[in-house]
Formats: structure tokens, C-alpha cells, sequence
């Protein structure tokens, strides 16, 4: 999922032929066997909150499909809806939709069609035509084109974008063990001050490194595994977190995670964890998911992990959650 705050679109798109082709730019790559709601508000129909969930492989979790994209616009409250099914899978692709429609309420269907990658149908329409209609795809679009001009990146795919998370290769582990040990050495020490003593250790181990983030410079393999390691204290991740990610999320995106790819298991849930933050923080739900549950499947009761999860399922955007952590610190 993503969220309502993701960059402003400078693209417009005109007919289900441009929908489809942006499609990658909803989700930050190129999805397959998918269903991509995206919210519309105003009378401009700007894009907002945008999910994808797998298009079922049986009619029988038709029903449990169409109910939980109906469970996060109803949450976001949009003024229309776009629905679209890029699939194979067309006869339960139909089904879903249908079952999406009829839920709507008061949110318009501005568009809801189905497309097998060559042809799209719109269900809707009396007698639209029974072989579809052709259209073309591109990584030339105007959709993909726009988007990759202000920045955005995009994808060959869902693996592709899971790939930025992945675990280190066994070789990269055995190159990463003797930097590990030597960073580990250096903090162990200090790890058991108190919380103010802590923080400011940190802040001045870390000073080098958050220069260099925040000005977008690459860091070295010392200053990743420094930042893997320092993300496991609680108050210093907090820290971090306020003072320095949260002006700028987007700035920490990749660094974080290099991170990732870089954190040997025994530190990974918690640099995984971050990651997940960050990347839900800058509308990227996708990637947030993946970061969570990668986390989770190293170390099951990860705190800020289960709450990322918890986030990203109820639909949570970012603005709403931030406004609760500051009535709860100041309360």
C-alpha cells in the first residue's frame, strides 16, 4: 500500500490505455496478476491511497478479495475509486470486480476495468466488445517517462523490488563478520549507559554518517554496519528516527536499505524495522511490507516490526499514526 502522501502526480491520465500503463508508477514497479485500487479525490480526481493485492487463484476467496480492498477505501473515505486487474486470471478478475462495485457506497467508480496485458475489458458497459480492446504497453509511456523525470524509481518487478531488503549472499556474510566484530568492539561498551549518555555517544559516532545521508553521498561499509548496529538501541533509533529521518524520510530510503542488504541476522529485525518505517513514511506500502515481514520472520515479536504490520493491514496513513505518537509523548 501507499499512502495519500506520496509525490504530487505531474502526469494526467486520459483513457483506460494511459491507467494501464501507469499502473508502475502507482506501486514503484511493474506489477503482474494484480489488483491496484487507487483512491481519487477532489474534482480533479488526484490520485491518492493506492493498494495492490494478489488476484485470487480460486472463485472461492473471491469474496475475501473484494472485501479487503473495499475495507481500506472505506477507511480512506475517498471521493472515487479507480479499480483495475492485470491478470491472466480473467473470469475471477471479473468476479472481484464485481464484487468491489457492488460494495462501493457513496465512493464513485471512475474506473474500473480488467486487462490481460494486450486487451482491456470494462464489465459495466452494455455492449462493450467481447474481445476487448487492444492497447499497447511501454516503458517509453508518457505515465513512465513523467514519473521517472521527478524521481521516482520504477521496477522491473515485485522481486525486483523485494531484491532492496533481501538478506546478504553467505559470501557478503563473510566478508561483513570481521567489519561486524570490529564495530561491535567499539560500541559494546557504551551500549549500557544511561539513555541522555547514550544518545549523545551515538549522535557523535554516527556524525560523519548522517552528514553524509543528509547531504545524499554513498557511505562506506564501516558507516552501514555502524548504523546497523547503533539501530538496535531503542532510545538511539528513536533518536535517529525524530531528529534526523522524519524532516526527511525520502533522503533515508536507500541508505536504510543498503542497510538492510548489509545487516546480519542477529541486527537485521531492527534495521529491517526502520526501513519499514521509512518506506511507509514516503508512501511506499510495498516495500514497507516486505521490510516488516522479512523482520518478522527472523524474530516474531520485533515491537516496531508487529506495529508496522499492524500500521500497513488497518490501511494507516502516515500523517494519522504521527499525530497520535506526538498526542502520546506529549500525554
Amino acid at each position: 500500500m501507499t499512502s495519500d502522501e506520496d509525490p504530487p502526480s505531474i502526469y494526467v491520465a486520459h483513457d483506460l490505455d494511459d491507467l494501464f500503463n501507469a499502473l508502475p508508477t502507482f506501486l514503484g514497479f511493474k506489477p503482474e496478476e494484480s489488483i491496484v485500487a487507487v483512491a481519487t479525490h477532489g474534482p480533479r480526481r488526484r490520485f491518492g491511497f493506492r493498494l495492490r493485492i494478489d488476484v485470487p487463484t480460486a472463485f472461492a476467496d473471491v469474496r475475501k478479495a473484494a472485501d479487503e480492498v473495499l475495507y481500506h477505501l472505506h477507511r480512506h473515505r475517498p471521493d472515487g475509486v479507480m479499480v483495475l486487474a492485470l491478470t491472466s486470471r480473467q473470469d475471477i478478475a471479473r468476479a472481484v470486480l464485481a464484487g468491489i462495485e457492488a460494495g462501493l457506497g457513496q465512493i464513485e467508480p471512475v474506473a474500473i476495468a480488467r486487462s490481460d496485458g494486450r486487451r482491456y475489458w470494462v464489465d459495466d458497459v452494455p455492449e462493450f466488445p467481447e474481445e476487448g480492446i487492444e492497447y499497447e504497453t511501454s516503458d517509453h509511456h508518457v505515465a513512465i517517462v513523467s514519473a521517472v523525470a521527478a524521481g521516482q524509481e520504477i521496477l522491473p518487478s515485485r522481486e525486483a523490488l523485494a531484491e532492496r531488503v533481501a538478506a546478504p549472499s553467505p559470501e557478503l556474510e563473510g566478508e561483513l563478520a570481521a567489519v561486524y566484530a570490529d564495530v561491535w568492539s567499539r560500541i559494546l561498551g557504551i551500549m549500557g549507559s544511561d539513555p541522555a549518555d547514550l544518545i549523545a555517544a551515538a549522535q557523535a559516532d554516527l556524525s560523519e554518517t548522517l552528514e553524509r545521508i543528509e547531504s545524499g553521498a554513498e557511505l562506506e561499509l564501516e558507516q552501514v554496519v555502524t548504523l546497523c548496529v547503533w539501530l538496535n538501541s531503542g532510545e538511539v533509533r528513536d533518536a535517529i528516527w525524530s531528529e534526523h529521518v522524519q524532516p526527511d524520510p525520502r533522503a533515508w530510503l536507500a541508505p536504510l536499505c543498503r542497510c538492510s542488504r548489509h545487516a546480519l541476522e542477529l541486527f537485521a529485525p531492527s534495521v529491517l524495522s526502520m526501513t519499514a518505517l521509512v518506506a511507509w513514511s514516503t508512501g511506499n506500502g510495498a516495500l514497507a511490507l516486505m521490510a516488516a515481514d522479512r523482520a518478522t520472520a527472523i524474530d516474531p515479536d520485533h515491537p516496531l516490526a508487529l506495529t508496522m504490520l499492524a500500521l500497513l493491514a488497518e490501511g494507516v496513513p502516515p500523517p494519522a499514526w504521527q499525530e497520535r505518537e506526538e498526542r502520546r509523548r506529549a500525554g
